[in-house]
């Protein structure tokens, strides 16, 4: 079976989708009109049939796959990676496709290549071919290679030998799309003799993720077809001493010795150098050890300090505090001999992470500022990633929680269980007591009691009364206590600095929505109609403090991220005969209202406090009106 490339667009939407999806959604996700959807959903259900499939469509709904299996899942994948390798046309058609093409061609030629030469090789015209030859140049230039073109002559690529390979492995990689890595490159590994480069890495213990093996398998390669054409690395690749003593030396050397024995290709001393810098520069950090280098420290703390500064965010987390420094090490190396990591998050994780991207900006600026040069879009998602991992580690910390049980053991083992299962990442009961033993208890070693008992005296620690046979009620009540209790840190990533603006001129609400609008958009793609989302009064609310503060609430929000957007007015605005002259738009998907109503209560709090409420109109920074919604939560 041949499918076409709407059809594989719109299986493999509805097969990542758990619930029913439009046809709007489709059409936005794939590109293809809703109009063409609706033809193509009729040869999408006959295709799905045949497989034993059947396509359920609801007018109010959309689409949805019924009677998924792994056995007819995986028979539909197949037919979708056979489409897409059989798809591949000998001659390359697409700019993306020549440029490609060319690029390889000019690299690996010893000599000049005519415009002519390569149109017919492409099957293209010679105007076609030299538009082409545009993007080359420009690409050529990030590996310090030049461009050579003379009249007669042709083109020719000159420069480096580890920039010609470093430019054919980016072309080939960019080219590779999953089905290729998995299924058409590394397959090929497991059942032949070149399995025993892979062998001789986890010899060695050298961690490495799947797509960085890949790009390492492919450099590895083009490393032994150059050095078989007679195109060496003839100079010592700086500062090498440094790394005489590790095992990705060691690993070197015996990836050396099998391709001169399987491949019949000899590296010498400095393509030895160049493998072990690859090695060291693509492997992951597990496994390794932090060792005390007082430059990686400094900028560490200075990091730190900026993002304090900027955020008033804090880092003490142990894994955190031993794993930033070798985050950091590895970075500088990688930049240092121009090597980079490979990851296909880039794309989204800035939309998804918005204040953890901006973190990692902040390590980019403050590298910069160190070495001239800043990170790469991947290190940029890399130290995304470190540092929503530790956030969420902060925010989801298991609380300690002593259980007061005043029934049966049987119902303690109930509230064990229901407790574990509900709220596993949040919380852990570390003992259970009764009621009468309290008193001999040290209840400073816990966070919060969780009691069957009515308890009404004053005790150090916060009580969460609960029922005997617990509920989803119960769990819904502790949640939210969870969230007034201990999210005095939670509350500090409800807030992104990009989302905070002063001295606003604004006179009616239009001009505040649209002020909104154009500040949100600095970091989320939004459509227009968001900003009439903004001035529509049946989804968002507004309530003021003190005729200073208008929070604004929209019943829909503008996006799947929690965005509050803030902005102090030069004059304060009346909307709906209420006034203000700080608006805070609340946008977040807040199911248990867990979120508005702790903003609600802390800008309760503050404005009791004229001393705050001036200190907040009068367009402080970022930080400052941060500090205050913290200390009056």
């Amino acid at each position: 079976m041949q499918l076409k490339k709407n059809e594989i667009k719109i299986i493999q939407l509805l097969l990542a989708s758990d619930n029913y999806i439009s046809s709007y959604e489709i059409a936005n996700s794939t590109g293809i009109s809703r109009r063409r959807v609706r033809d193509e959903m009729k040869i999408v259900k006959d295709i799905l049939a045949s497989l034993h499939l059947n396509l359920l469509s609801k007018t109010s709904k959309g689409y949805y796959i019924e009677g998924k299996s792994s056995q007819n899942l995986t028979e539909l994948q197949n037919i979708i990676n056979n489409t897409e390798r059989e798809d591949s046309s000998l001659i390359p058609s697409l700019p993306d496709e020549r440029s490609s093409y060319i690029l390889g061609r000019l690299i690996n030629s010893k000599e000049y290549i005519k415009l002519e030469t390569l149109a017919d090789e492409l099957l293209v015209s010679r105007a076609t071919t030299a538009n082409d030859l545009i993007s080359i140049k420009k690409e050529s230039k990030k590996y310090g290679l030049k461009f050579n073109q003379k009249p007669n002559y042709g083109i020719y690529i000159g420069g480096s030998e580890i920039g010609k390979r470093k430019c054919l492995v980016d072309n080939i990689f960019r080219n590779l799309n999953v089905s290729d890595m998995y299924f058409d490159f590394l397959d090929t590994y497991f059942n032949s003799p070149d399995y025993e480069i892979i062998q001789i890495l986890r010899e060695y213990a050298i961690s490495i993720s799947d797509i960085s093996l890949i790009d390492f398998l492919i450099s590895f390669s083009i490393s032994a077809a150059r050095v078989s054409c007679g195109y060496l690395i003839e100079q010592e690749t700086e500062d090498f001493q440094n790394f005489q003593n590790r095992t990705e030396y060691s690993a070197a050397k015996k990836l050396a010795l099998y391709a001169e024995e399987h491949l019949d290709v000899e590296f010498n001393d400095y393509e030895i150098q160049n493998i072990t810098i690859q090695l060291i520069c693509k492997r992951s950090t597990k496994g390794l050890t932090f060792i005390n280098d007082q430059n990686i420290i400094d900028l560490k703390d200075e990091i730190l300090n900026e993002i304090e500064k900027k955020t008033l965010i804090t880092f003490e987390d142990d894994h955190f505090e031993k794993v930033f420094p070798l985050y950091l090490k590895y970075t500088l190396i990688r930049q240092k001999y121009g090597e980079k990591i490979r990851t296909p998050l880039y794309e989204d994780i800035q939309y998804d992470y918005p204040l953890s991207y901006y973190l990692a900006q902040i390590v980019s600026q403050v590298i910069k500022k160190h070495t001239k040069i800043a990170l790469s879009r991947s290190e940029i998602t890399n130290f995304t990633i470190l540092f929503n991992n530790t956030i969420n580690n902060k925010k989801y910390s298991q609380k300690k929680v002593l259980l007061i049980n005043c029934m049966s053991e049987s119902i303690k083992t109930f509230i064990d269980h229901f407790v574990e299962k509900e709220l596993y990442n949040q919380l852990v009961i570390t003992k259970s007591i009764h009621y009468y033993e309290i008193e001999e208890e040290n209840l400073n070693q816990y966070d919060l009691i969780l009691s069957t008992a009515p308890i009404h005296r004053q005790l150090p620690i916060p009580v969460i009364s609960v029922n005997y046979i617990m509920s989803q009620d119960d769990i819904i009540r502790i949640k939210s206590y969870l969230s007034y209790l201990f999210n005095d840190k939670q509350m500090l990533y409800y807030f992104h600095p990009s989302f905070y603006k002063t001295h606003v001129q604004v006179k009616t609400l239009k001009g505040l929505a649209t002020n909104f609008y154009q500040l949100i958009k600095t970091v989320y793609h939004l459509n227009d109609s968001k900003k009439n989302d903004i001035m529509n009064k049946n989804i968002c609310s507004i309530h003021t403090f003190e005729n200073s503060i208008g929070l604004l609430r929209l019943t829909r929000p503008l996006n799947s991220n929690n965005i509050i957007s803030i902005v102090t007015l030069e004059e304060p605005i009346t909307i709906e005969n209420q006034t203000f002259n700080i608006a805070i738009l609340f946008s977040c998907t807040d199911n248990q209202n867990i979120m508005y109503n702790t903003l609600f209560s802390t800008l309760k709090n503050i404005s009791k406090n004229k001393d705050y409420l001036n200190r907040l109109s009068s367009h402080i920074s970022y930080t400052e009106f941060l500090s205050i919604i913290l200390k009056n939560k």
